[in-house]
């Protein structure tokens, strides 16, 4: 990577190719006044490798205004395959006695960034609300949207570009189109500052688009010195690794004890194993929208949360009971008498709301004093909501990186100390909550499945599918609640087997469909979980299923085997077309592979770059499971189950022996060419039944527990 300026413009290069184009920084200061900054001059020197660090090329360019009041340091760390751009600012006041001049709050420092060459796709995050992001696709930089958080490009060339806009201890920064081009824009959200000094954002460069998103969150989080935060170094809540139910689409406000146990009578009933309970908003004291209580709302649940956690536990066999809260405590914070109680605990605003306070040892207080009481009552973990309210309640009081940062350090630690850490962040795709929750492993992936609107699902597929491009390097994803008795319940139930996060139900009293939930669990409740967070096919990657006449592809792996859910997402309704291969899954190995479509029932032999294609009618949904053929013969895994190679616990090959274990029995399916073939299970003769050419099928639905089947093979 290198740097050059022409006719002084300042322009970026990537490995010859020209990746920002005339880079112009301006300043906005508090009395709205906006100064143009002038280039004074740039040093370059190369830093060599030590001390664990790369060596790199650095180059500052240096601006200011007229008067030179302002100065502004652009630097760039460039290293092979990515670029690291700190922004230094500093205003001087002549007198210190003086009325000071600051950075605005809002846009205080704007780079203004002219082209990026020869754009071939784009893809963009941005806020389309306070607490979501969902995609942006175009090829006009004119048109990205404000709030822009995570942006990946393509030009001419094969290689993908990655600029990932930073939040910093103090300062945000992100995109948004303008006239001629893009501008990089930071926030502190805060007043009283004459100073910046802050990783801004970073460009990464690769031919994977999904290791490029990946890599360079990770060299960003390294950078930040907050390594931990992602994904891969998390843990995973062992309770959503199991079925789970949430009484907000079934009750609403208006859960009580009594709704929920008649909802636990109906799923026990219809031996349904859900194995946690989330008992949603609607469960606590509040007034005028604020939180007036620790304790839950009388009427409600008369003998408070221990009586209902206790008998779901005992009754009904739940082993995990969560409930819900926001970050504030209530949507509009903690009342007037409840802060009376905990005032050392609480920040009051200058708008008199009362917040967990951002210093994280005294906000600890306030979360340790509830979750302590809530833990005693037999809950288990919670649900926080509303997090991207943050900025919200502490805006022009503290800067934004500062309150997120606190926040979500004094919530977490209280989590960790009472419920293992097991936590479901929620309404938090803010960038300032993304990057400074310490240790939660779950957060929302997209907006609410909202029962009844039509474009509901085709909306809700399409954010959490391109959401997880980048949020789902930093967590598993929640991919939502759904209705199992729904026009569109198959579709929901598929779109959760490929996210690879938690699988429940919001059903109403009487209406939960057992059948379309059981291809997702086992017999004990466990669900089926693919690998990683499931992820748009790269050849979706700039195409929009919404408007183009293409499906929407999610990938997700399951051991060496692949998975590849397709919708049809069109807003209109229309018939759409695509191409299904193995290399849409670039971590596959092998040169043969076997597809199995799940709703038709029907396999194909593929090699790897081979293609074959289908089509979607309206509201249409397909599922096909991708298995490197073995030498003699391939399981395939149980069938009745969507992620069928997940099925297989274990595969070995002895002489003429195939052995499988499968944690429970189901329709067991395998492929080969070899004839004369045998096969037992769990040591009993069993029936092997030819299914299509060289695809055969042992019935074990009957065993209920761990099963061996072994198939002996004719030579």
């Amino acid at each position: 990577m290198n740097q050059n300026t022409i006719k002084n413009e300042l322009n970026l290069l990537v490995k010859g190719q020209t990746v920002l184009q005339g880079l112009n920084p301006s300043v906005t200061l508090d009395d709205h006044s906006r100064h143009g900054l002038v280039f004074r001059n740039t040093s370059e020197s190369t830093i060599p490798s030590g001390n664990g660090e790369e060596s790199y090329h650095e180059i500052i360019h240096v601006f200011s205004d007229q008067a030179e009041e302002i100065s502004l340091a652009l630097k760039f760390k460039i290293y092979q395959d990515i670029v690291f751009a700190y922004i230094d600012v500093k205003i001087t006041n002549e007198r210190i006695q003086n009325r000071h001049k600051y950075l605005a709050p809002e846009g205080g420092i704007i780079i203004h960034v002219a082209g990026l060459g020869p754009v071939k796709g784009l893809m963009a995050n941005y806020q389309h609300k306070d607490w979501w992001t969902r995609p942006h696709f175009s090829t006009e930089l004119e048109t990205l949207p404000e709030r822009t958080q995570s942006f990946l490009w393509k030009t001419d060339e094969e290689f993908y570009y990655y600029l990932l806009p930073v939040v910093d201890k103090v300062y945000r920064t992100e995109l948004a189109g303008s006239e001629q081009g893009i501008d990089i824009k930071l926030s502190s959200y805060a007043g009283g500052y004459d100073e910046c000094h802050t990783l801004a954002f970073a460009i990464g460069i690769g031919e994977n688009p999904f290791d490029l998103s990946k890599q360079t969150i990770a060299n960003v989080l390294k950078k930040l010195n907050y390594p931990t935060l992602l994904r891969e170094k998390k843990r995973y809540p062992e309770m959503l690794d199991s079925l789970g139910w949430c009484s907000w689409d079934a009750f609403y406000h208006e859960v009580s004890e009594n709704g929920i146990i008649e909802k636990m009578d109906e799923l026990r009933e219809k031996e349904l194993p859900v194995k946690w309970v989330m008992i949603d908003d609607g469960w606590l004291s509040v007034e005028d929208n604020r939180l007036r209580s620790f304790e839950a709302d009388r009427i409600k649940f008369p003998k408070g949360l221990s009586s209902i956690s206790t008998k779901l536990k005992k009754q009904y066999g739940v082993s995990s009971v969560g409930v819900w809260h926001t970050i504030a405590g209530y949507w509009g914070g903690v009342h007037p008498e409840l802060a009376k109680k905990m005032s050392d605990s609480l920040y009051e605003t200058n708008s008199h709301k009362f917040f967990p306070h951002p210093d994280a040892n005294k906000g600890f207080n306030f979360w340790d004093a509830w979750h302590s009481d809530l833990k005693k009552q037999g809950i288990d973990f919670v649900k926080v909501d509303s997090q991207s309210a943050v900025n919200n309640f502490m805006m022009y009081q503290k800067s934004i990186g500062e309150a997120a940062r606190g926040a979500h350090a004094s919530l977490e630690a209280s989590v960790g100390i009472h419920f293992d850490q097991a936590i479901i962040n929620c309404m938090g795709m803010a960038a300032e909550n993304i990057f400074n929750r310490p240790a939660s492993s779950v957060s929302r992936n997209s907006d609410d499945f909202v029962p009844g609107e039509e474009i509901s699902f085709k909306e809700h597929a399409l954010q959490n599918a391109y959401n997880s491009y980048y949020h789902g390097n930093l967590y598993w994803g929640d991919w939502d609640m759904f209705w199992t008795d729904h026009e569109e319940d198959v579709q929901n139930a598929v779109l959760r087997a490929v996210s690879g996060g938690p699988v429940y139900f919001s059903d109403r009293v009487g209406e939960t469909d057992t059948e379309k939930i059981w291809p997702l669990i086992w017999g004990d409740g466990k669900i089926l979980r693919a690998d990683q967070p499931g992820l748009p096919t790269e050849d979706c990657l700039f195409v929009n299923p919404n408007h183009d006449l293409v499906p929407l592809k999610v990938w997700n792996t399951s051991g060496n085997a692949g998975i590849i859910a397709a919708f049809n997402i069109h807003l209109e309704g229309k018939e759409v077309a695509g191409k299904i291969s193995p290399s849409d899954i670039s971590l596959l190995d092998g040169d043969k592979f076997l597809v199995y479509d799940f709703f038709k029932k029907e396999v194909i032999m593929m090699s790897a770059n081979e293609t074959f294609e289908f089509k979607l009618q309206k509201g249409g949904v397909a599922l096909y499971s991708i298995i490197p053929v073995q030498d003699d013969v391939t399981a395939i895994g149980l069938v009745n189950k969507y992620i069928v190679p997940k099925t297989i616990s274990q595969t070995d090959f002895i002489n003429n022996r195939m052995t499988v274990q499968l944690k429970e029995g189901g329709e067991f399916l395998f492929y080969t060419l070899l004839p004369n073939l045998e096969a037992t299970i769990n040591g009993t003769a069993a029936k092997i039944t030819p299914m299509a050419e060289s695809t055969y099928m042992i019935d074990c639905s009957k065993y209920t527990e761990a099963v061996i089947i072994d198939i002996f093979l004719g030579k």
